[in-house]
């Protein structure tokens, strides 16, 4: 067999210097340059904005051009990883650190340094003082040496006050002497993603000794799992964790929901699916000529009804290519079936596992396909939708479902009979969402017709999809 190499996940978006949103697939250059206004707006007081989007999003990639479009306009930017230093005890080294790359060699760069580690040796001084000793020796000196231990925290705190005040008179210099005519923008990332503890550190550590002008910080998170974090940390799952949230952020900006058509489209190209449904092989001995663009429209029409994010749709576009390698390009395939059958298993494998079980007949099915396409999809007076491509989709589905007996995987009769009435076909089914005079036009196309891409079941996409057969 001749190796084909593919890709199990769509590589690091370039990101050219000089057009940074050149390879944008999601549209976000005006979100870009409306946060860009933002920060300027706070530029002299500082602040903290969190820029909120759900976890796969693309909030990553979209930081990083961002922050090239704003090095291209002048600004000098910062970007930490929040999740690859998760490992230390406390957030304040790890954001000097970062900091320190505006000015590595300064004087004041290396002040910073000195007395970040002051404040760090301080607060483990008193912790040592606390842990002197073990078993009951240790009891009986804390209690014999009560009133020294306690001077002595009362000094480290003083001292540790202090230095606090010290760190932020230094860092405010610092920064405003990097800032120049914009000021700095300080990305943190992955921050949801951190140890509960490692989390809350990063955010006090940010308000405490940071509130200062001429810093932005950027916060890209998903709030809810940042939330859930914070609750984590206090042990309490009733603590009201957006109002504690507030407390860090003056600014709170949701990243909006992408153009999915073009990102269908870029994962459609990045995975090179015409290699299949346009080879030459496959163009020349079969009638597939729009297999490719059913294949499209199906899986963009899916994951813009159902809304999920773009990791799974990359992961389902991912998969769909690597189980279409056990397909000779001579095999008949129906694109809207197959591409229906990959994304239930990636995003739905319970309801997959009972199609592929035929655990539902064909009533039950229907009834179970309406229950997961959401209400948005029906709502035909707002719905973007409106065209009756999914409403054929699923008919040609039932009707591949239907003919298969999974068991023997063989073809049998289908259990859906029509009947005229008044001139028209009608169905022993019933839609309870669809319109039924349009949802059997649609069954007409399989039941009333003799099309052999039609009729192979759905044994044999169940047998590739979940990689049993050899690769061709």
């Amino acid at each position: 067999m001749t190796i084909d190499y593919l890709k199990c996940r769509t590589q690091d978006l370039e990101i050219p210097d000089e057009n940074p949103f050149q390879n944008d697939k999601l549209g976000r250059s005006q979100i870009a340059d409306v946060l860009t206004d933002v920060a300027s707006f706070y530029g002299q007081s500082g602040c903290v904005m969190a820029l909120d989007g759900e976890w796969g999003a693309g909030k990553t990639t979209f930081v990083k051009m961002w922050e090239k479009s704003l090095q291209k306009k002048g600004f000098k930017t910062l970007y930490f990883n929040a999740w690859s230093s998760d490992y230390s005890d406390d957030a304040l080294m790890a954001i000097v650190s970062e900091l320190q790359e505006l000015s590595p060699e300064s004087d004041t760069s290396k002040k910073l340094v000195e007395i970040t580690g002051r404040i760090l040796l301080t607060v483990g001084k008193i912790a040592a003082k606390c842990l002197i000793g073990s078993g009951g020796d240790a009891v009986e000196a804390l209690l014999s040496e009560g009133t020294d231990i306690g001077k002595e925290c009362l000094n480290a705190y003083v001292t540790q006050k202090n230095t606090i005040e010290d760190f932020k008179k230094h860092v405010s210099k610092f920064v405003a002497f990097n800032a120049g005519e914009h000021p700095i923008v300080f990305f943190v990332d992955e921050l949801d993603r951190c140890s509960p503890r490692y989390a809350v550190s990063v955010l006090e550590r940010i308000k405490h000794l940071f509130e200062i002008p001429n810093i932005i910080f950027v916060l890209a998170i998903n709030k809810v799992q940042l939330c859930n974090a914070i609750q984590g940390y206090f042990g309490s799952a009733n603590m009201d964790s957006n109002e504690y949230l507030r407390r860090f952020i003056d600014i709170e900006y949701t990243l909006p929901a992408p153009k999915l058509e073009n990102y269908c489209e870029y994962l459609y190209n990045e995975y090179r699916f015409d290699d299949f449904f346009r080879s030459n092989q496959r163009m020349s001995s079969l009638s597939s000529y729009y297999d490719s663009e059913h294949f499209k429209t199906i899986a963009y029409t899916m994951c813009e009804i159902v809304q999920i994010n773009l990791r799974q749709i990359d992961r389902i576009y991912a998969y769909a290519r690597l189980a279409l390698m056990q397909f000779h390009p001579s095999n008949y395939l129906l694109p809207d079936v197959y591409f229906l059958l990959c994304f239930w298993k990636i995003v739905n494998p319970t309801f997959y596992k009972s199609i592929r079980n035929k655990d539902y007949n064909t009533q039950e099915l229907l009834s179970k396909l309406e229950e997961i396409i959401p209400d948005g999809y029906f709502n035909q007076a707002y719905s973007i939708y409106n065209n009756d491509y999914i409403l054929y989709a699923i008919a040609g589905f039932i009707y591949c479902y239907d003919i298969t007996d999974i068991k023997n995987q063989r073809i049998v009769n289908p259990s859906i009979k029509a009947n005229q009435v008044d001139g028209k076909n009608s169905y022993n089914i019933k839609s309870r969402r669809f319109d039924n005079d349009k949802f059997y036009e649609a069954l007409d196309n399989f039941y009333a017709c003799n099309n052999r891409s039609f009729s192979y079941g759905l044994s044999y996409i169940f047998n590739r999809i979940d990689l049993l057969d050899s690769f061709k």
